[in-house]
């Protein structure tokens, strides 16, 4: 009691005269009072929440000028497929031109990402960095990724798929495409995960259009995704050293941050984007000649919807194109396309085994459906004809909770067809999901 008869004379020794005659029992006055003790006698457990949430601010702010690895996957997968792959790339089949090695619509898709970035910056959204830090880190970061993948093209001579050039490795299209998606990410992922999902969706986009264009190898997508991604991620690290904390908005602890991560540990229900690779049984045998493929580009999405905290129902989609080539023949014949539909309904077992990441098992079965073609020299063809079969599969799946919003992981799944080929397929996929 006495400390607040003390705070009320103190406040009026510095009110001016005419406010000395205020009478104690004006509720404005009384109020005003009441929030200035009541901030005075905040609990010592308020005061260890602000330090713990501030603590928070300065670690994410930390991590996020750090240097970013998470593009380093794909460059890994880039080069286990330039080794795995070898001998079906430089085996001899022309693949069907179409268009030139440009293509400048698929530069078009491509540059989506990049252009919805400076569009949210124009309509005025409140990106992660001011103007002069974003020009800075984006002409970086294209610098980076074009010098790296001409390089790399004028010193490998990788012949394309339509053997119209000998610069196949890397792709320059998927790298612009994941620097553009990694761009949109960084400076706008806070806001929606649907903003940085739907980047990577577009640049996946991309791949399909140069594998089915017949302009690339699948070894030249992952490295030119690799490229693309950690350019971009080493372009803000540089930015962030020049310009330290000057331009920057600063991350902050959200209270829908902390429901995020209590729904994600307690029923992690949502919409996951998939893209990877599918391998396993590649070779579809004739009498006197047999067709193979090589490892597919895969991408598809996942519909999980949680019954209990660690039992799941899961629809399961997947698109796959397969380049393929004729063997065992002295004759060149043209190459061509498998393309692969998967359908699944499955069950999920899940568990959260630390805060923010969950692994899984899961079981399904559904079908698949495969759209053939026709491999010919120009006197003699094969045809591998349409098909839709019942397959089933197992797999299991890893889940860590961004701080842009969404849940990022990886999927491994194992497919058994009933069919007379390719029977056993595998498909590895990185994952990114949106939580509902």
């Amino acid at each position: 009691m006495s400390r607040i008869i003390f705070l009320v004379l103190f406040l009026f020794s510095f009110l001016p005269a005419s406010f000395a005659q205020v009478e104690l029992t004006d509720s404005n006055f009384i109020n005003e009072v009441d929030s200035i003790i009541a901030e005075f006698e905040r609990t010592e457990q308020q005061k260890k929440v602000e330090k713990v949430i501030q603590s928070y601010n300065e670690t994410r702010l930390k991590k996020e000028m750090s240097f970013q690895t998470d593009g380093a996957l794909h460059l890994v997968r880039g080069l286990l497929l330039s080794w795995t792959d070898h001998s079906f790339i430089t085996h001899d089949a022309r693949f069907d031109a179409k268009g030139d090695a440009c293509n400048w619509s698929d530069y078009g898709v491509a540059g989506v990402p990049l252009l919805a970035n400076w569009a949210l910056k124009a309509a005025g959204v409140k990106s992660r960095s001011k103007t002069e830090r974003m020009l800075t880190a984006n002409a970086m970061a294209f610098g980076i990724s074009f010098g790296a993948t001409e390089l790399l093209k004028h010193t490998i001579d990788e012949g394309r798929p339509d053997q119209s050039d000998l610069h196949s490795f890397p792709s320059g299209h998927t790298s612009f495409a994941f620097a553009s998606a990694t761009i949109l990410n960084r400076e706008y992922g806070y806001i929606s995960p649907w903003i940085a999902v739907g980047g990577y969706m577009t640049a996946a986009g991309t791949e399909f259009l140069r594998v089915n264009h017949n302009k690339h190898w699948m070894n030249d997508l992952y490295m030119g995704a690799g490229i693309g991604v950690m350019s971009t991620n080493l372009a803000y690290f540089l930015t962030d050293k020049i310009f330290g904390e000057k331009g920057i908005n600063k991350p902050e602890l959200r209270k829908r941050d902390v429901l995020r991560l209590m729904k994600f540990n307690e029923k992690a229900t949502g919409f996951s984007f998939i893209m990877g690779t599918e391998i396993g049984d590649r070779s579809i045998r004739f009498e006197d000649a047999r067709v193979k493929t090589g490892a597919a580009v895969s991408a598809g999405a996942d519909m999980t919807w949680f019954v209990t905290p660690k039992v799941a129902v899961e629809l399961m989609t997947r698109a796959v194109d397969a380049q393929a080539k004729v063997y065992d023949t002295k004759n060149v014949f043209s190459g061509g396309h498998l393309n692969l539909y998967h359908f699944d309904l499955g069950g999920k077992l899940s568990t959260p085994f630390t805060l923010g990441q969950r692994l899984s098992t899961r079981a399904f079965a559904g079908v698949r459906l495969v759209d053939g073609d026709t491999f010919t020299d120009g006197t003699k063809s094969y045809t591998i004809s349409d098909e839709t079969k019942f397959e089933m599969g197992l797999g299991i799946t890893y889940e860590c909770l961004d701080s842009h919003n969404y849940a990022w992981g990886f999927t491994c799944d194992y497919y058994h067809t009933f069919s007379s080929y390719m029977k056993n397929r595998y498909s590895i996929s990185s994952s990114w999901k949106i939580l509902f």
